[in-house]
């Protein structure tokens, strides 16, 4: 079998195989039959299903403990042993005592020596071969009978020899109340009825069951993924992205991730796993071997046939197969009905013909010779090209691997037109880099291509595209008007990556000087310039940028740019909490009409939520993000997507729906890795959801992460809300010191930038941290600073801050029950956005405030904060209610006695369960749930010995998944 290139050396180890996964409902089901005794099932797949390791699977449950489990397997020999898996099982018999067994046993003494002390004496052979054979039969059975309780696994049925197969039907009718026998075969590939030649029948009396295992799921196949990969989670898109590569085989995923795994440890520090490398990978060796076996067992025309296939690329109709590979039609016809059957072709759908996955589809096309394959590809332009619609990418990709490089420019250009057209962003972007990648194209042609790229790139975020744009303005000479356009494009790319900020600026503002010419151009980099969100410029900057984008905006015909404009101008004018942004929105038309246009507009409606949700709006910002998603994913606005999906996440949070939210948060921030807005905005999330469970050292390593200590790299209200948490942070681990630095350095930042509606979060905090050092002046000034800051704006969670920030002022001076009416004030507000934490920390503090004044009745306005706190799951923030209850002498048992829960775990010893299986030190443990020391000494103890863990770190294992699962992420 020839090799298209000799493939570099390489070592591949395994483990043992990964932990059966996506077989539950199949596994419960067969065992549910196997109980009720006798009984016989079947279990059919495809190969690479996965009916071995679920045969083993079986064998090992604890409800057969009790039973003899005997285990054999059929053999592809080509002289198979007569009886060979039921004597291999029944080897195993003799390890204990049988019961009585009648003379007629005596016959298998010479096919199982090793069981000739416990078999009775041979009796005479008979004349008549099939009374002998008869003789043997009922041996087996009076065998299996003698065992008792017993579980018979027959793998690989469908290589079993004839008598085997009468052996089998003989015991499916007949079989001892004791026995149960599962067998395995692989889907038929021809006619036969069956797996044992005929129908299979079983007596009534027979508890029965046939099983065809499917392909996985991707919900299985990302569980296999996190196992062999040995991650904490892998990311929706690379879930889905590995299914389509194996078809949900799970011996192709196993194959796969084994293989995904090598490569991985030879990636170069700070890498990670991507979709691309998925498509890059080498088929494994298993999987290329058990390819080949079954290609090299098939006649020369399906051979051909399936070389055909694999160049080709895609399924098609047999004809079209059958003119590639030059086979006439009589040929045809039965080489395609040899790939069938011989597993190496499938059908995919509508008449057409290929691989069930891609990594069979390469492991074939690597058997065709050069020659062979260049031809091929050749065929496949001329057979494509005829087509009434012909397929553009193929086209191109045929075109290269022919070698006609001139031919492959003008395909994947045309390619990439259609896929923008029909908002294709990523794969337009894939074919429009690939021809900048090759040497050659002339410098218009160049700078026609990186034009194209420039504009569709906007629509995602790819940040190879900066490396490319970069690459062509520095090589290519190109006329202003094109190089002012690309190099626009260039700079709003570098704007949305981590740290490239203040670079992308510089080359916006050099695209305008480069566009005299093209106002029109011009007024896509005036208009990001009029963006106040990000970095610490001030607000006055970018409203001079916005005046000149009214002034553009008067002199543009395009609809396309002048929607693009409008929906800048209220984005911007909704983050500063402009009221009009809402009602200019509402007046907007709901439906547009090109591609380029629906872009914009789901631009709009992303971009409008964030500003919406900022300000407080949420209700509002909940919609415009559901809208919003399905609108950028109809448009393929695929930057705006992932945009919108860390506004949904910072929703979440702040509206309390907290669970699950951090391993979201997690996955969009892998997702994302250089996407700085999308960085920031989850590990702002991040850190909240640590700093409400007290693990205040990842909260402060997320908060880093959010540029909280480098608020001119990124979006400011995420800094600024950073910022408000870390200082309550440190402030809860008494570092008063740390928490008015950090307060110093937002609070500059937020009057550098001029737009408070975006410190909500920080001044209550900030003035927290003032008063408790005693620096009254600054504690006084960011107030009112806010004050006046916010004052006509249209943000009610600003409305909300401002008098929490009044508060603490009140509280930290002494006077209680005023500081009290403002806190009860302030939780009004938040409630009513709704921001249940925040509300539930208002009454908290208004509640402290009265118990301070001597009023008793306060006590219980703070047991319904410590109920609303572990109804959010801030078991934190419920301890220290429940702590201040005690302190002031509030708690009193129950008038009926404390409940008993005997073996079970109280609420208390859940908690601490929790904490225990999330690696907490009994001292964290204390602090978090504001107990003693010796107290949670003692809840340990009892967690330990009601669930069996043998130490500490045995209590994750041991757990309960409700419990496990704590509603903080």
């Amino acid at each position: 079998m020839w090799l298209t290139a000799p493939r570099p050396t390489s070592v591949s180890v395994r483990s043992g195989p990964a932990r059966l996964t996506g077989r539950d409902t199949e596994l419960d089901a067969i065992v549910d039959v196997l109980k009720r005794r006798p009984a016989a099932v079947l279990i059919e797949g495809e190969p690479g299903m996965g009916r071995t390791r679920l045969l083993a699977e079986i064998g090992r449950r604890k409800e057969f403990e009790g039973s003899r489990v005997l285990t054999g397997a059929c053999q592809p020999l080509r002289e198979p042993f007569p009886y060979g898996p039921v004597l291999e099982a029944l080897r195993a018999v003799g390890d204990t005592p049988l019961g009585p067994l009648s003379p007629v046993a005596g016959v298998l003494r010479p096919l199982l020596p090793e069981l000739a002390e416990a078999l009775p004496p041979r009796p005479e052979p008979l004349a008549d071969p099939v009374a002998e054979r008869h003789r043997v039969f009922r041996a087996v059975r009076e065998l299996l009978r003698a065992c008792g309780p017993a579980l018979v696994l027959i793998d690989d049925l469908q290589w079993a020899d004839e008598d085997t197969r009468d052996l089998m039907r003989f015991l499916a009718g007949t079989m001892p109340p004791e026995l149960a026998v599962v067998a395995t075969f692989r889907s038929a590939t021809d006619v036969r009825p069956g797996p044992l030649g005929a129908p299979f029948r079983t007596d009534p009396a027979v508890h029965s069951a046939r099983v065809a295992l499917g392909a996985l799921d991707v919900t299985a196949v990302r569980k296999l993924a996190v196992e062999i990969l040995e991650l904490p989670r892998v990311t929706d898109e690379f879930a889905a992205k590995l299914h389509e590569c194996t078809a949900g085989i799970p011996f192709v995923v196993e194959e796969t991730l084994r293989a995904l795994r090598e490569a991985a440890e030879r990636l170069p520090v700070g890498e990670i796993l991507s979709d691309r490398m998925l498509e890059n990978l080498e088929v494994p060796v298993l999987l290329r071997e058990a390819v080949t076996e079954r290609l090299s067992a098939l006649p020369e025309p399906a051979v051909r046939l399936a070389g055909a296939a694999a160049v080709l690329g895609v399924g098609a109709e047999a004809g079209v197969l059958g003119e590639l590979a030059g086979l006439p039609d009589d040929v045809l016809r039965t080489a395609l009905l040899a790939a069938l059957s011989g597993g190496v072709l499938g059908e995919v759908g509508d008449g057409k013909y290929g691989f069930r996955h891609p990594l069979a589809r390469k492991a074939v096309y690597d058997t065709v010779t050069g020659p062979e394959r260049a031809l091929l590809h050749a065929q496949a332009i001329r057979v494509l090209a005829a087509q009434p619609s012909p397929p553009l990418t193929l086209l191109a990709r045929h075109s290269r691997a022919a070698g006609r490089v001139d031919q492959w420019r003008h395909y994947a250009e045309a390619a990439a037109d259609e896929a923008v057209t029909r908002g294709e962003t990523s794969r337009a972007i894939d074919l429009l880099q690939s021809v900048l990648a090759e040497p050659g194209p002339a410098q218009s042609d160049a700078g026609r291509v990186a034009g194209k790229l420039s504009q569709v790139a906007l629509r995602g975020f790819r940040p190879d595209v900066i490396g490319t744009l970069e690459r062509v303005l520095e090589e290519v000479t190109l006329p202003p008007s094109v190089r002012g356009s690309i190099r626009l494009s260039l700079g709003m790319l570098q704007v949305r990556t981590l740290g490239g900020l203040g670079r992308g600026r510089l080359e916006v503002e050099r695209a305008i000087g480069e566009l005299t010419d093209r106002p029109d151009l011009a007024a896509r980099g005036i208009t990001l310039l009029a963006q106040p969100i990000d970095g610490l410029t001030p607000l006055s900057w970018h409203e001079s940028w916005r005046a000149r984008a009214g002034e553009v905006y008067e002199r543009l015909d395009d609809p396309e740019l002048r929607l693009a404009l409008t929906a800048d101008r209220i984005a911007a004018a909704s983050h500063v909490g402009d009221g009009s942004a809402w009602t200019e929105f509402e007046a907007l038309p709901d439906t547009v009409g090109t591609v380029a246009e629906r872009v914009q507009l789901a631009r709009l409606w992303c971009n409008l939520a964030d500003g919406q949700s900022w300000a407080g709006h949420l209700d509002r910002a909940e919609r415009l993000v559901t809208e919003g998603v399905r609108r950028a994913t109809d448009a393929g606005a695929l930057y705006a997507i992932g945009l919108i999906q860390g506004t949904r996440v910072r929703l979440d949070w702040v509206r309390g729906r907290w669970s699950g939210l951090a391993e979201a948060a997690e996955q969009l921030r892998d997702s994302y890795p250089e996407l700085g807005p999308i960085v920031m905005e989850s590990s702002l999330v991040l850190g909240g959801l640590a700093a409400v469970r007290g693990e205040f050292a990842a909260a402060q390593r997320h908060l880093t992460a959010a540029s909280v200590h480098a608020p001119d790299r990124g979006p400011i209200p995420v800094v600024l809300s950073a910022a408000g948490v870390l200082i309550t942070v440190l402030l809860a681990t008494d570092d008063v010191d740390g928490a008015c630095a950090a307060a110093d350095t937002a609070v500059a930042a937020a009057g550098r930038k001029g737009v408070w509606i975006w410190a909500a979060a920080l001044v209550p905090a900030a003035a927290q941290a003032y008063a408790r050092a005693g620096r009254w002046p600054e504690a006084d000034n960011v107030v009112e600073a806010f004050a006046r800051g916010i004052e006509d704006r249209d943000a009610p969670v600003a409305t909300a801050a401002l008098i929490a920030g009044r508060a603490v002022l009140l509280e930290a001076r002494g006077k209680q029950l005023a500081a009290a009416a403002l806190f009860d004030e302030a939780a009004a507000g938040y409630a009513a956005l709704p921001m249940p934490y925040p509300a539930t920390g208002m009454r908290e503090r208004a509640a402290m405030c009265r118990l301070a004044a001597g009023n008793r009745d306060a006590v219980e306005e703070l047991t319904a904060a410590a109920e609303a706190y572990e109804q959010l799951g801030a078991t934190r923030d419920a301890g220290r209610c429940r702590h201040q209850l005690r302190e002031h002498g509030a708690w009193a048992p129950s008038q009926r006695g404390r409940r008993g829960y005997g073996s079970e775990l109280s609420p208390r010893e859940r908690e601490v369960a929790r904490m225990l299986a999330e690696g907490r030190t009994n001292r964290e443990i204390a602090d978090g749930l504001f107990l003693s020391p010796r107290t949670v000494e003692q809840h340990v103890a009892k967690v330990l010995r009601k669930l069996g863990a043998r130490s500490r770190t045995d209590v994750a294992r041991k757990l309960p998944g409700e419990v496990t699962t704590a509603p903080a992420g």
